[in-house]
């Protein structure tokens, strides 16, 4: 797992604008092995995981096979129905065949799928005496499922790297929940949604064992459809004095996006203990939609055309370029600062509700960061401290009311720092801290549906505080024992901040003993049994919330061989 913070323009063909998670999955071995796991908990959580991987032909063709399966009872009951609003189950599969035909080509096919079933969003009402009890006239559902494909061919010599990334991945969800999130038969959201992806990525880069002067140049090709058809289906409680009787609105949107980028990056160390970074990448985006609305009475008697869009356009382009410089004070101590643009391009809304929503403008930043790395006692002590400061002009956020979103443009600025340690102070035990502050806040713009002016208020889903403690020691004999404390400051969930969650804590623990391939465990999530909201909106009947899971606890056992 490899966490680069920040803008990401000059190293991947996709970029990214807060930052990247890259997960480098196990790759096919040159010989025979695999592994299971299996665990059962309360809520009737079963998750089952097993992979396997060896060689085809030796020292050429290797494959692996992995995947996994879980299920679980809902955590949130429907009182009117006597049911459970969340559960599901779902799996996953992952096929790999790797390719070394000799010793500078390196060709790697990825295929994966995964399909879930699940229940609807768990909206309850605030002021409700249990978080975990709702009522609602309709369960609703949820089914997710995706499958992608990636052909991957490397070749490096001792003085140049050459890779190309070709990928496609389709994903598609079916859903209907109760959008009134309350007992009478009001309104259900529908929505039907698809996508498909497709990329081509070609990187050319100076070898790994070059010390002193490491670059990388590529090019990147996307194109992407998303089909939209969702309807809210009112019923037969629609108050009198609505605008329209029951009936199905629906809106049917199509939008095709391509992308072509070129990026680069030269890093040079001046000295033994000095490198400068600079980085470029040219990105051009095109966006068309097409869209249209119709409302249809539940008798069919009535067909009224709402809204019709015909190729509607957001197309834009950016330099996006970044700077950096590292010095290493000392064996064990680096110091390091950095100036990056970052960039989200413009973009066409896929359930516009009027023309003038339909499009919304290219986010663009400067983000400046600073901060040190340092390691001390044979890495038995490691601390890092950042500070960064980012100014964002034309921010896209959503303003969300009654199931209808706005994509708006507003400028904010973010300010904050990070501080990391980790302690090694014995063999086998392992302590961690870390401490996250931010201050996010708009600097101009409005909320959509209100025309609220939204200066000096605080960005959604941006907690104040974060932070986390950890202990974990894994004995000669094979006892693992882990505790961790995740922490959250205040947190809004809409624009207008009239939506808070208060400062809360988290706490998990595992138990366990490992013996040669072998391993079993006990843990035990949220110990504290908190009760904190994870999402939260506002509809026509009010405000609904999403509560995080309560205390959930079971065993797990795992083998490899």
């Amino acid at each position: 797992m490899e966490v680069l913070r920040g803008p990401q323009n000059t190293l991947y063909g996709r970029s990214s604008l807060g930052g990247v998670i890259n997960v480098i999955t196990r790759r096919p071995t040159n010989e025979f092995e695999g592994g299971a796991a299996l665990s059962y908990g309360n809520y009737n959580r079963f998750d089952a995981q097993a992979n396997i991987s060896g060689p085809i032909v030796e020292d050429q063709l290797f494959y692996r096979l992995s995947g996994s399966y879980n299920r679980q009872d809902g955590f949130v009951r429907n009182t009117l129905l006597d049911t459970n609003v969340d559960g599901g189950s779902g799996g996953t599969g992952r096929a790999q065949i790797l390719w070394t035909p000799s010793d500078e080509w390196e060709i790697l096919l990825n295929a994966s799928v995964a399909d879930y079933r699940e229940g609807a969003e768990p909206f309850v009402l605030p002021g409700s005496e249990d978080p975990f009890e709702t009522e609602l006239d309709f369960d609703g559902f949820n089914d997710l499922v995706t499958n992608a494909q990636s052909l991957r061919v490397a070749y490096s010599t001792p003085n140049i790297r050459v890779t190309s990334i070709t990928a496609h991945r389709f994903s598609s969800q079916e859903a209907a929940f109760d959008q009134d999130a309350t007992a009478a038969d009001l309104e259900i959201n529908t929505p039907d949604f698809s996508s498909r992806v497709f990329t081509q990525e070609l990187r050319v880069q100076s070898p790994e064992q070059r010390e002193r002067l490491q670059w990388i140049l590529g090019g990147y090709f996307e194109t992407s459809t998303f089909d939209n058809n969702r309807a809210f289906i009112t019923g037969l409680d629609t108050p009198a004095d609505s605008p329209l009787p029951p009936g199905e609105n629906r809106g049917n949107g199509d939008t095709r996006s391509r992308t072509l980028a070129a990026f680069g990056q030269v890093s040079y160390g001046v000295t033994e203990d000095l490198t400068l970074t600079a980085g470029l990448r040219y990105e051009n985006t095109q966006t068309t939609t097409d869209f249209e609305r119709i409302f249809i009475s539940r008798d069919g008697t009535q067909v009224i055309p709402l809204l019709q869009l015909d190729d509607i356009e957001a197309n834009g382009s950016e330099w996006l370029p970044r700077f950096a410089i590292d010095y290493r004070v000392t064996p064990n101590l680096m110091a390091y600062a950095s100036i990056t643009r970052g960039y989200r391009p413009p973009g066409a809304s896929f359930d516009p509700i009027s023309a003038d929503t339909a499009v919304f403008d290219a986010e663009t930043s400067w983000n400046y960061e600073l901060g040190l790395k340092s390691s001390w006692w044979d890495n038995r002590l490691i601390v890092n401290l950042a500070g960064f400061y980012n100014d964002v002009s034309n921010f896209q956020f959503p303003s969300i009311q009654a199931g209808n979103v706005v994509i708006g443009n507003a400028d904010i600025r973010i300010i904050g720092g990070e501080l990391e340690l980790i302690g090694r102070p014995v063999t086998g035990l392992e302590l961690i801290a870390g401490l996250g502050l931010v201050n996010a806040e708009f600097r101009s713009g409005t909320d959509a549906f209100t025309g609220i002016p939204l200066k000096g208020n605080h960005t959604p889903f941006t907690p104040s505080l974060t932070y986390n403690l950890a202990a974990q020691y894994r004995s000669d004999i094979g006892i693992l024992g882990r505790i961790e404390v995740i922490g959250f400051g205040n947190t809004f969930f809409d624009e207008l901040n009239t939506i808070e969650q208060d400062t809360f804590t988290l706490m998990n623990a595992r138990l366990g003993y490992e013996f040669n391939d072998y391993g079993i465990y006990f843990f035990v999530n949220n110990l504290l049994n908190n009760e904190y909201i994870t999402q939260a909106f506002n509809l026509a009947t009010g405000t609904a919330v999403i509560y995080g899971a309560p205390r959930t606890f079971g065993v797990q056992v795992r083998a490899r061989f």
